[in-house]
């Protein structure tokens, strides 16, 4: 799923939807996508094949690096230098290689990029809670105006309150990189504890 598309199944659960500017919802989206980028991230993993070479490009959704490790699950050690991941070549390495990164959520492009679909629902429900705030401030300043009753409409405390309970559930779910292996397993010297 787009986000564009992301936005589209979150749309019709306003009735109705008077904060509908278009520049103001796309950016409410990305606003919703950086979120959960800052409060828990998105992980992925992406194999590398043999290579001469000892640098690897960085991918389109690349934020940062997690982890760079062999075929054996041994850590290699790694850095991002000008823009390309620099690695370490050792007599024990083994390919291919598993590279870990942090995806670039907030820069996805709206149309072709794809939200992982793990995170499609809390997504949605945070948009949901970023789009009910003004919604509801409109909806309110009309109901006033025209002299209707407003009790039935949630307040702004609680509609605040459900975007921090929603950012609280995204940082329980956050892809907190696991820990990796230090030394190698095909160093002989490596007397243990």
């Amino acid at each position: 799923m787009s986000p564009t598309e992301l936005l589209k199944s979150v749309i019709p659960r306003f009735t109705p939807l008077l904060h509908d500017n278009d520049i103001q919802l796309n950016a409410l989206l990305v606003q919703a996508l950086r979120t959960y980028q800052d409060c828990a991230g998105y992980a992925t993993r992406t194999r590398i094949q043999k290579t001469d070479s000892n640098t690897i490009a960085l991918p389109d959704d690349y934020l940062q690096l997690v982890s760079l490790t062999d075929a054996t699950g041994d850590w290699v050690y790694s850095d991002v230098i000008d823009g390309q991941i620099e690695f370490e070549r050792s007599p024990w390495l083994r390919w291919p290689l598993t590279m870990e990164y942090l995806v670039n959520l907030s820069e996805l492009d709206l149309e072709k990029g794809v939200v992982p679909a793990t995170l499609v629902g809390i997504i949605q429900d945070y948009l949901e809670a970023l789009i009910a705030i003004p919604n509801y401030d409109r909806i309110r300043r009309v109901s006033i105006a025209s002299k209707l009753d407003v009790s039935n409409l949630p307040d702004e405390a609680t509609l605040h309150q459900r975007k921090i309970d929603l950012e609280t559930g995204m940082a329980n779910r956050g892809a907190i990189p696991r820990g990796t292996v230090i030394y190698s397993s095909n160093y002989a010297g490596w007397g243990g504890c």
